[in-house]
């Protein structure tokens, strides 16, 4: 008997601005679910199959794990919690988060006179710039946070973040606590974005005459919307109502299959209202860059991934703007001897893997049960070019 057959997107490294999660999750939750299969298929076939089974799933396991050392600071290290897929997509999903701060940090190194690097959120005190340049920093936060302070810190979060409490089905501490990190990312990135335009105000105030000769474009105009948040809260909230209301209608004592068809309406019904979701004219399936090939379902993994992503893409915008800014005012750069910032304009996601570590290949050229197939999506990138074109 063959080997069953896998196929995945392959590793890319794409050189684009706004990235997208989608191709490097499913490869990587691929590759992390199969060794499982193969070990279960394993117990069902004869000895000599069963060894080529095994063995594969050991050799799978042994060169992810490899990789897995360069994602390190991104893993979410679960101590009760193992599901590889779930693991695999939350390292994308801070790298790609960790992309424009790694830009917003450099710049905000440049400028450091005009800006401030200290944010009070949830009751302490984050250092922005060291969220981004010490890997381990918000990870050992973290771990000193546990029972009582974590439900304080949890019950602070905005509603959008409430998720893995047992409500749509999964309840979980680690899963809590990996929501209140994705907020304190978030509202670094946020208040990294406001430092910029403040800094380069402060710059554009302290050099006015050279500016003022150069007659070069104001900074853009800082976004005041849309507000994620409140889209999101909007979704779940009309759908809760509509689930309220049919449960009311089948009486004082519905069976408990008539409650739960209801509670699966409702969970689709807002993963499907999602999805819908529009920002700044991109669909949410632009923003993660396709569909995602989920082994393991969970509404709340689903909502958490797209609550991330519409909150991370609104503020990676911003950041695209500024950048855009800056490259038509190089020369302003120049003039007060600040050339160095020029570099991050056209920093693409590519080049960053490369600074922070991340490999850019994966030879599975030995495992011939395995295919790798892309998934032609358009960048976002592509898609702003050919919009502006």
């Amino acid at each position: 008997m063959a080997l069953p057959a896998l196929q995945v997107p392959p590793m890319e490294c794409p050189a684009v601005l706004l990235p997208t999660p989608a191709n490097l999750s499913n490869m990587f939750g691929g590759l992390a679910t199969f060794p499982a299969k193969l070990i279960a298929l394993a117990k069902t076939t004869a000895q000599n199959e069963a060894e080529q089974y095994i063995k594969q799933a050991e050799d799978l396991q042994k060169t992810l794990d490899g990789i897995r050392s360069a994602f390190g600071p991104y893993d979410p290290k679960w101590e009760k919690l193992s599901i590889p897929e779930k693991e695999w997509e939350i390292m994308i999903q801070r790298l790609i988060e960790e992309y424009p701060m790694y830009i917003q940090a450099q710049i905000m190194n440049l400028i450091s006179s005009f800006i401030s690097f200290n944010l009070p959120l949830l009751g302490l005190q984050i250092d922005v710039l060291k969220l981004v340049t010490d890997r381990s920093y918000l990870s050992t936060l973290m771990a000193s946070i546990k029972g009582d302070e974590l439900d304080r810190l949890y019950a602070l979060l905005p509603d959008e973040y409430k998720l893995f409490t047992g409500e749509y089905g999964l309840e979980n501490a680690e899963l809590k606590a990996k929501q209140i990190q994705d907020y304190i990312k978030n509202e670094a990135t946020k208040f990294m974005n406001g430092q910029l335009f403040s800094g380069f105000g402060g710059l554009i105030g302290a050099f006015q005459e050279i500016w003022d000769a150069l007659g070069l474009p104001a900074l853009p105009v800082p976004l005041t919307g849309p507000d994620v948040g409140a889209m999101i809260k909007a979704v779940v909230d009309a759908k809760k109502a509509e689930y309220a209301s049919a449960l009311a209608s089948l009486g004082d004592n519905p069976l408990q299959a008539d409650k739960d068809e209801l509670l699966r309406k409702m969970n689709d019904g807002i993963v499907s209202e999602l999805n819908n979701l529009e920002l700044f004219g991109f669909k949410v399936s632009a923003l993660l860059g396709g569909e995602f090939t989920d082994a393991t379902e969970s509404v709340e993994f689903t909502v958490a991934r797209i609550t991330a992503k519409l909150k991370e893409f609104r503020e990676n915008w911003q950041l695209f703007l500024i950048r855009e800014w800056m490259g038509k005012v190089t020369s302003f750069f120049d003039a007060i001897g600040l050339s160095a910032l020029t570099q991050y304009v056209t920093l693409n996601f590519c080049t960053f893997l490369g600074l922070v570590g991340i490999p850019t290949s994966i030879d599975l050229s030995s495992f011939g049960n395995i295919s790798q197939v892309s998934n032609e999506v358009q960048s976002l990138d592509a898609k702003i070019a050919e919009s502006d074109g």
